[in-house]
This record gives C-alpha cells, structure tokens and sequence, in this order.
C-alpha cells in the first residue's frame, strides 16, 4: 500500500459516514487498479495516466466527482480513421480492399480512496495508465485474502528454470486449490480465478449466488454501479489488502513474486546487480544460465557470439568470467545496461558463422541472487522475484537429501589435465563408460537435437557430467536429464537410434533393444574445488533439480547427485 501523501486532499469513507441509500444489489462486473506513488490532488492523478493518448489521438481529461470525491476521468477512441492492418492482405488475395476502419474505445477513472488512488478502466481503458504507478500484483493479493481456497477455477503458473513454461489449469465446478498442478517449488502463480467469500462488498449482500473474482495486477470484481456503493467498495477492498494475511491454504503459492518492471525495488537491485558485474567472477551471487529462447538449440551451439557495447566476441565455451571482460572499461552504473543493449547468438560452428539461435538480450543470461532488508531477490531470465525464507528452507532440505544420497558410481578426480569437459569424457572411457558426449540424437520430436547422456555405465545408467563454475546455475544440466529420460521412454525413434550410437563405440555393451532408463546421474564438479552443497548451488538450480528428480521418480526412474572432486592446482611460488 502507498500510504496517503503528504498534504493530499482525501475524503475519508467508512460504514458509518458512507452507508449507500439505494438498492445495493446492483452491481457492474469491473477491472480495477491499485495505483502506487500517485498523490490524490488532480495534477497528480493526471501524472498517472499515459498522456499520448490526450496528445496524439485527443483523448479527453477532465476533473470530475463521484460519490463527493474528486476524480479524474480520461477517456476517448483509439484509431478512429485508420484500417486494420489484414486489409492490404485481403487486397493482395481478391484484388478488393474492404472499406472498414478500427474503432476501440478505451475510459479511465481514477479515485482517491482514504489516500490511495484507484484506477476503474472500461475497454481498453488499461492502455491509459502510466504503467510504472501501477501497484504490481494489487489484483492477486487480494484474490488470496478474499477468494475461498476450495472455488478456484483457473490457475496461470510459470515454471522457474530454464524452460519457462506458462500453464493455465482450468476447472469448471470450481477446485481446491491443492487440486492444481502446481509444483510445491519454482513455479510463480501470476493469476487467480475463484469465488469470492465472505465481505462486507456489495456483490455479498443480498446474493445467494457466490461471485466470482479475477486477480493479478489489475483486480476483476463486480463493484456497486451506484456511487455510494463504489466508494464503500473501494474502502473495503483496501481494507482487506491492509489488514489480513493471505488464507493459509494460499500461502505456499504467495511466498514466490514476480516484480513487476515498474516495481520500485527494481531500480535498487538493478544497481546491486549493476555492482557484481563490477566485482567479477567470484562473488557467488552471480552466474550465467541458458534462458528459454535457447535452450532447446544449446546442445548444438559450438560457439557464441557476445556483443557488448562495440565489442564483439567469439567465445568457444560460454563462461562468466568471458562475458564480464567485455565490460571492462565501462562506467559503474552502466554494466547492466550494456549487457541489456548487447546480446548473446549461439552457433554451431566453431567460426561462428552458422547462427543457430536468436540474438537473445545478455542481461537474459543471467543469474543473480541479492539480499535486500531481510528479503531475498533473485535475477532469472532479466525478472526479478521475491522468495520467502521458509519457501528456501524447504527447497534447501530436500536438496540436502539429494547430495548426501550415495550416487552407485564411482568417477575419477578433475584435474587440470581435463581442460575440457569432453577430454574428461572421453578419460571415462578407460573406466569403462560409452561416451556419449555431443552425439546429438535427432529425431521428428526432437528436430533441433538431444544428448541423451555425456556416458553410459554398463548397468545402463545416463550419466550427466558438467564442469560449472562455483556458484553456477546448472538448470540446463538438470532439465537435460529429464528430456533425455522422456525422450528415450516414448520416442521409438529416439530409443532406436540411441542404442544404434551405443553399440557403435562399444559392441560389448549389453544394452538390448527395447533399452528403458531405470537410473539417471548427475555428475557435477565445481571448478572452485569446494564441494556441491545448496551453500554454493544457485537456488534456481536447486528448484530445476528438484522438478527433474519428481518427474524422473515419478517415471520409476532413480535419480543421484554425484560431487566430482576437483584437484585445484598449487599456484607456482
């Protein structure tokens, strides 16, 4: 909540000065927004709105009262002589350009409540607002103050590793919350359907009916169509924001925020952010991390091409320390913005020549973990998002488990004779594994190419093998494991094609036809020589680690941690 401003004009609205004299069951389904760092006066709330909408398609603002409250009322049409794009298109094909014109209608209303400002948008009334005093998450807060825990009907969640998958489950009676399939780690509820219970808002009195509300930044509820009724609504929705804890039953699903880009803590994170880039490689708070526009490409890239400011670079292998020496030379407080005027290309050719991906923004790459107040912040995939401390505490417990469980294989130390993580690979080979590394299987499911292990023990065990930096994010090695696992279990073709590959480097191996993977490994050696704990393991790592363990588990497949030790040479006196 804003708070009111400093000699702002307010008109305080409670039941006993505010009750509506009129029938209260009428009422309008509507959109509302919270709005931040705006005062109540009228050239504050004209400081709200997007005003090139009253500049180039002359929209109207005008001063106006509802209910006895100063308001702001901005509204207006948007493309009034202009055709729709499609029409060149139906011109091209028929030779007849249909003589139609786009017309959308868009209405905002903005109104302080008890010091703060709400905005009631009608059309695409959205549009008129500036979208950094937009309160971030203002609609989903209250759907997990407001909304019964056992009527929800539609849930938006967004997976946090290195896929970025969106999902909207949706169930027409209405469920219990627990009933969605939302996993209990890395995944962010953005939006909420369900019904409301029980208030003191209009919609609940004199209803049978429950109503239903929406909620993520903006706040969908059927609100009083009087005036009197509006304001008392208003009045009791902040209310509710200021005075009651999510319901338990929403708690798990409240303690991972995304921030919104006009979220004022942005701007201090950026500027922390900005200072680790400054600080090197080494501060463990930092690291680079394959986001989702890349990663079905990654297996195939032989090279990247990273450009920061006017300097291009060629790099063979993606590392930290490669990237933050193109920001040599740049001013503090300008690092971040570099990188997110820069970009990061893979290729699959060693001359960088054969673009195998987009130019993917590189501040996208990376990955952050701040602590601000006693709040913990992490960067993935250029978003900023809150995380509670006991939401850590378990994701760091079950993770434990995962380390401290004996892996059943057994791998050499990495010394400096491994320059590389296919010279370690092929060592393996002398102890009796297929190496598999960089043989991408490609199959009509999977076009652009999987590695369905770096080796293969003769139990038939996938074996995942990554040199990392310290504190580097290993979601592309964890989510690896997983397509590899799914794709060997139900693409014929791929299961064909692997045991063709198998057999050709090893005809001894006893692996049969209809081969099934029973066990997956990850083998990871840090390159600090400390060893893997959730200390030294990004979190969002952690998160990609415990969905690939679930689903593999889920499959009957077992899955192990394996901690290769690095031998850190002596430096030279």
């Amino acid at each position: 909540m804003t708070g009111p401003q400093e000699g702002a004009t307010t008109v305080p609205l409670t039941r006993d000065t505010a009750q509506p004299q009129h029938n209260t069951g009428h009422t309008r389904r509507s959109t509302i927004y919270l709005l931040q760092d705006t005062g109540t006066e009228s050239a504050d709330l004209r400081a709200a709105l997007n005003l090139r909408y009253e500049r180039d398609h002359g929209f109207a603002v005008e001063d106006v009262t509802t209910g006895g409250v100063p308001g702001l009322l901005c509204h207006g049409v948007i493309g009034r002589h202009r055709p729709p794009d499609w029409t060149a298109a139906v011109d091209t094909l028929t030779g007849r350009k249909p003589s139609v014109v786009n017309r959308t209608a868009a209405c905002a209303l903005l109104l302080p409540v008890d010091g703060e400002v709400f905005a009631l948008t009608f059309g695409m009334g959205h549009l008129l607002l500036d979208q950094s005093r937009i309160s971030p998450g203002f609609g989903f807060n209250f759907v997990l103050r407001a909304a019964q825990p056992d009527a929800i009907r539609q849930v938006t969640h967004s997976l946090m590793d290195a896929r970025g998958r969106t999902d909207r489950s949706s169930a027409a009676q209405g469920q219990h919350i627990r009933t969605f399939p939302i996993e209990e780690y890395g995944e962010v509820v953005s939006r909420l359907v369900g019904a409301i219970g029980s208030t003191e808002l209009t919609i609940g009195r004199g209803r049978r009916r429950t109503a239903q509300i929406a909620g993520t930044d903006a706040l969908k509820i059927h609100l009083g169509s009087q005036p009197a009724d509006l304001l008392q609504d208003l009045a009791e929705i902040r209310e509710i924001l200021a005075r009651q804890s999510p319901v338990p039953d929403f708690e798990a699903i409240a303690r991972v925020r995304p921030l919104r880009p006009g979220d004022p803590r942005r701007e201090t994170l950026d500027d922390r952010l900005d200072d680790l880039l400054g600080g090197g490689a080494d501060t463990g708070s930092l690291a680079l991390t394959v986001p989702a526009a890349c990663l079905d490409q990654e297996d195939g890239a032989m090279s990247y091409r990273v450009k920061v400011r006017s300097e291009r670079e060629l790099l063979h292998s993606l590392d930290l320390d490669g990237v933050l020496g193109l920001l040599d030379g740049v001013q503090p407080g300008k690092r971040l913005a570099a990188l997110s005027d820069g970009y990061i290309q893979m290729h699959k050719d060693e001359e960088g020549s054969d673009p195998i991906s987009a130019q993917v923004k590189a501040h996208k790459w990376l990955a952050a973990e701040i602590s601000l107040g006693s709040s913990r912040y992490f960067h993935h995939a250029g978003r900023w998002f809150e995380i509670g401390d006991q939401y850590l505490e378990g994701i760091r417990r079950e993770v434990d488990a995962l380390l401290t469980t004996r892996a059943g294989v057994t791998l050499f130390d990495w010394t400096s004779a491994y320059k590389e993580e296919k010279d370690y690979n092929e060592e393996a080979r002398k102890h009796g594994y297929v190496c598999l590394d960089r043989k991408l299987i490609r199959t009509a499911q999977h076009p652009h190419g999987f590695e369905a292990a770096d080796l293969l023990g003769e139990d038939g065990t996938l074996i995942h093998v990554k040199r990392a930096e310290s504190s580097a994010p290993l979601s592309h090695l964890f989510s690896q494991g997983r397509v590899s696992a799914d794709a060997l279990r139900f693409d014929a073709e791929a299961r064909s094609e692997f045991v063709g590959r198998v057999r050709s480097q090893d005809p001894d191996h006893p692996i049969s036809d209809d081969f099934t993977p029973t066990k997956v490994v990850y083998a990871i050696s840090l390159k600090s020589g400390k060893p893997l704990t959730t200390q030294n393991l990004f979190t969002f790592a952690q998160m990609s680690l415990l969905h690939a363990a679930r689903a593999l588990r889920a499959q009957g497949i077992d899955v192990a941690v394996l901690d290769i030790p690095t031998i850190v040479d002596e430096p030279r006196p």
